[in-house]
C-alpha cells in the first residue's frame, strides 16, 4: 500500500511540475515580456519611439526606491496583467487554429481564398510556361523553382483561406486517392489501433502546431502596442514571421505523420474490423472501411 501511495504521489508531483512548467513558458514569461513592452510603449510613444534615453526616468524611479512603498502592488499588478495577456493569447491561438483549418464561410475568408487563388493561378501558368520552355530547350533547371513557388501558395488549387487548410485538405485527398479511405471518418479508429510511438510523434506535432498558433497570437497582441509605439510593430512582424513559419512546418510534419500512420497501420484497422485484405490494402478495402464506419450499410 505504501509503494502504491508513493507511486501515486510521484505521478502527481511529476504532473504538477509539467503543469507549472507549461504555465511559466506559455503564460507568465511571454506575458511579462509583453507587459514590459507595453510599459515602454505607454511611456515612450511615437514621439520618443527610438530614443532610449526617454526610458531612463522609469529606471531611475525604480532604482531610487521611489516606488518602494508600492513594490508589492506593482509586482502583483504586473503578474496579473501578464497572466491575463497569456490567457488572451492562448484563447486567440485557439481561434487562429480554427480559422486556419475552417472551410470558407464568410466574406473575409472568401476574400483571402480568392486572393490566394489568383496568385496560385498565376504561378500555375508560369509553371506551365516554364515546362513548355524546358521541353523546347531541354533545360529543366527552372521547373523545380517554379513548382516550389506555386506550392508555397498552396499545394492544391486553393479551397481554404490559408495554406494550412489546403495542406490538410490535400492530405485527405491523397489518402482518398490511394486507399479509398475517408480520412475524417476513419482517423479516430485508426488512432485507436496505432502504436504508442507514432501516437507520441503525432502528439508532439500537434503541440508544435498549437505553440506556433500561440506565437502568432502574441504577434497580434504586440501589433496592438504598435498603435502606441513604433518598435512594437517591428517586434510584431518578427514574431509573426517566426510563428507563421513554425505553423507551416508543424502542419507539414503532422500531415506526413498522419499519412505514414495510414500507410503502416491501415491493414491493422481492416483486420480489427474483420474486413479481409490478405495483407494488401486496396481501394476496395478502404472503401469498405469508409462505408462501414459511416454506417452506410445501416
Amino acid at each position: 500500500m505504501g509503494q502504491c501511495e508513493q507511486r501515486v504521489n510521484g505521478l502527481f508531483d511529476e504532473l504538477g511540475r509539467k503543469i507549472a512548467n507549461k504555465w511559466l513558458t506559455t503564460l507568465l514569461i511571454p506575458g511579462l515580456l509583453w507587459v514590459c513592452t507595453a510599459v515602454l510603449a505607454w511611456h515612450l510613444g511615437w514621439r520618443h519611439a527610438f530614443d532610449p534615453h526617454s526610458a531612463l526616468p522609469i529606471l531611475h524611479r525604480l532604482g531610487t526606491g521611489h516606488l518602494a512603498g508600492k513594490t508589492v502592488l506593482v509586482v502583483v499588478s504586473a503578474l496579473i496583467v501578464a497572466v491575463g495577456a497569456g490567457i488572451a493569447a492562448d484563447g486567440l491561438s485557439t481561434l487562429l487554429r480554427s480559422f486556419w483549418v475552417a472551410p470558407v464561410r464568410n466574406a473575409p475568408s472568401r476574400w483571402l481564398r480568392n486572393v490566394r487563388r489568383e496568385r496560385w493561378e498565376r504561378a500555375d501558368r508560369n509553371m506551365e510556361a516554364v515546362s513548355e520552355r524546358a521541353l523546347r530547350t531541354g533545360d529543366g533547371s527552372e521547373i523545380d523553382a517554379a513548382w516550389a513557388r506555386r506550392d508555397a501558395i498552396s499545394p492544391i488549387h486553393p479551397v481554404h483561406a490559408t495554406w494550412i487548410g489546403d495542406r490538410l485538405r490535400e492530405n485527405q485527398r491523397r489518402v482518398q486517392r490511394a486507399y479509398g479511405l475517408d480520412l475524417a471518418t476513419t482517423w479516430p479508429r485508426l488512432w485507436a489501433v496505432a502504436p504508442d510511438p507514432i501516437r507520441a510523434d503525432i502528439g508532439v506535432a500537434q503541440e508544435n502546431f498549437a505553440n506556433a498558433a500561440r506565437i502568432v497570437a502574441w504577434a497580434l497582441l504586440y501589433g496592438l502596442l504598435g498603435f502606441l509605439w513604433g518598435p512594437a510593430l517591428l517586434i510584431a512582424v518578427g514574431v509573426l514571421y517566426v510563428g507563421a513559419r513554425r505553423a507551416r512546418s508543424a502542419t507539414e510534419v503532422l500531415c506526413q505523420l498522419v499519412e505514414s500512420c495510414v500507410d503502416l497501420y491501415a491493414v491493422d484497422l481492416a483486420e480489427r474490423l474483420r474486413i479481409p485484405c490478405a495483407g494488401v490494402f486496396s481501394r476496395e478495402v478502404g472503401e469498405s472501411i469508409s462505408e462501414l464506419l459511416r454506417k452506410d450499410r445501416v
